[in-house]
């Protein structure tokens, strides 16, 4: 491999991502700026002040001249490097330039104290916007890829930089549990469904599970793509949204994989929302006493949160999701082409589910949701498939280290689930959208945060303004009583000897459980619904 540059403001993290890159790809790092210091026996900042700025550049050209003649390597380029014609030149004859960008803001979040930084010498805050503007368009100008670091982990903008490099098309995320699998996430991800469906299912029988919906739209591709492979396909569709989710429909789809003759060695490809999983799931774990599943989740909502992690289940007269098991599937295929096709309220579910994951990671993540979120409701492609691979890395992270929720790590995950499920059940499965009662949950925790935990008096305000940015409706909050709501808390899956108890924020990324006492829970119930226009 020829040389690989990483270039972009200070505060992009290229050092650091160089040197994993450099240990990913086994080749050598080289840090321009260690490297200047290193045979001027001084400081970058110590050259600065003693020579000028002109003769750190010319020092800084010398070192990448150096550079660029030895073998291939990893080189981590100075912010300035691009400012000169005859470095952009050497950086595209001599290999690959990867442009890491970040906000000014985010700069200098990262760098601290910038005293040690001579161009940033004054105020910094005023300063560093503007010289990010002036290199901008050079930074651009020279890359042949681009990475955005914001709001991610060095290791995670490493990933992509090697994706990129190797000319991989997805994001491929490693779900730790027994078995492991992998989560393939991007743009054309499903065009891997062919291969592993045939690895599922040796017998090469599968039976395509979908919704009347789904398969409308979707349906014709997936099959022919299923059978290009050699498979037999049996597309199975049921009505759409959560009253398929039930212990009938689930009786109803065994039976048809029983008729259809499919064996142990036969698949199930859960083609759909979070509803489609939760029931093909169930189905595929059971049948034959258990027999692999891959989810194709084609929502928001499925795609950031539902089809990671194994949990199966339909609802039942006493509440949601009590009748379930965990089956962990054999892949999972994130394409985010399917959301071209959903309707808003489908995007109003998953934003739901991806501002409470932003909430338990807390730090950047969730720092450029609340800080994006009317980006992200424009639904610009970019800011999407970055929501959606932070949503899979957080959740694949938890999930492999408490798979079965026995460690009391997973338990986060039911953040705003707790009143979520009870305003489901009490509206009736399906008249209130899951994403909206959960947001609902998402705000009445936050509430209860600052009243129980000390959380930050402002943060009820931060999500709710965040919700509302992405579009998130307010819950109707007609027919709702304090006694129906407690009622159906009491038998939600966290609940203990009749106990409720809630997932709650000390702030954002860090998590309790608590049980909330049921005087001041009914009272700040009664609170919520004597609010005008939503059980917000």
């Amino acid at each position: 491999m020829s040389h690989v540059f990483l270039t972009g403001f200070m505060g992009s993290g290229k050092s650091t991502v160089g040197r994993i890159v450099a240990e990913r790809l086994g080749l050598p790092f080289v840090d321009l700026d260690e490297e200047i210091e290193r045979r001027a026996g001084r400081s970058v900042s110590e050259i600065f002040r003693g020579d000028g700025e002109e003769a750190f550049r010319e020092a800084e050209h010398a070192a990448l001249l150096d550079a660029v003649r030895g073998l291939g390597s990893v080189v981590a380029c100075g912010g300035g490097v691009v400012l000169r014609n005859e470095n952009r030149r050497l950086l595209k004859e001599h290999g690959t330039v990867v442009y890491l960008a970040v906000s000014a803001d985010e700069a200098l979040a990262r760098i601290g104290d910038a005293s040690d930084r001579p161009l940033l010498a004054g105020d910094a805050r005023a300063i560093a916007p503007r010289i990010l503007d002036a290199r901008l368009s050079l930074y651009r100008a020279t890359a042949d890829l681009t990475v955005d670091t914001t709001g991610r982990a060095p290791s995670e903008v490493a990933d992509e930089v090697v994706r990129l490099l190797q000319g991989q098309a997805f994001a491929v995320v490693q779900v730790r549990t027994e078995p492991q699998y992998e989560v393939v996430v991007g743009h054309g991800a499903v065009q891997r469904l062919p291969e592993i469906a045939a690895a599922a299912a040796p017998s090469g029988t599968v039976a395509l599970v979908t919704d009347e919906t789904v398969v409308s739209l979707h349906g014709d591709a997936v099959r022919s793509a299923l059978e290009s492979a050699g498979l037999s396909v049996a597309v199975l569709a049921v009505p759409p949204k959560e009253r398929s989710k039930s212990w009938e429909t689930a009786g109803a789809l065994l039976e048809r994989l029983a008729s259809l003759g499919l064996d142990r060695k036969s698949a199930v490809v859960a083609l759909g929302g979070g509803v489609i999983g939760d029931l093909a799931g169930f189905a595929a774990s059971v049948y034959m006493r258990g027999v692999p599943v891959v989810h194709v989740p084609t929502t928001l909502l499925a795609q950031v949160d539902s089809s990671i992690g194994g949990k199966t289940g339909v609802d039942l007269a006493t509440g949601k999701n009590l009748a379930g098991t965990f089956w962990q599937p054999f892949s999972v295929l994130t394409d985010q082409d399917f959301l071209h096709t959903l309707p808003d309220a489908e995007w109003q579910n998953g934003w739901a589910e991806a501002v409470k994951t932003a909430l338990l990671a807390g730090g950047p993540f969730w720092e450029r949701v609340e800080r994006d979120a009317a980006h992200l409701a424009a639904r610009d492609d970019a800011a999407v498939s970055w929501a959606v691979e932070s949503c899979v890395r957080f959740k694949a992270d938890v999930v492999s280290r408490d798979a079965r929720e026995s460690a009391g790590i997973r338990e986060c995950l039911n953040l705003g689930h707790t009143l979520g499920h009870a305003i489901e059940r009490e509206a009736g499965y399906g008249v209130v959208p899951h994403g909206v009662a959960v947001a609902e949950g998402l705000r009445f925790a936050a509430r209860l945060s600052v009243a129980l935990c000390g959380a930050s008096a402002d943060l009820p305000d931060r999500i709710d303004a965040t919700l509302d940015a992405l579009g998130v409706a307010r819950a109707p909050r007609e027919g709702m009583t304090v006694d129906g709501l407690m009622r159906a808390m009491r038998t939600d899956k966290k609940a203990i000897g009749g106990t409720i108890r809630f997932v709650l924020l000390t702030a954002p990324g860090a998590w309790v459980t608590e049980a909330v006492p049921e005087a001041a829970l009914a009272e700040a119930l009664g609170q919520l619904l004597d609010e005008g226009g939503a059980p917000a």
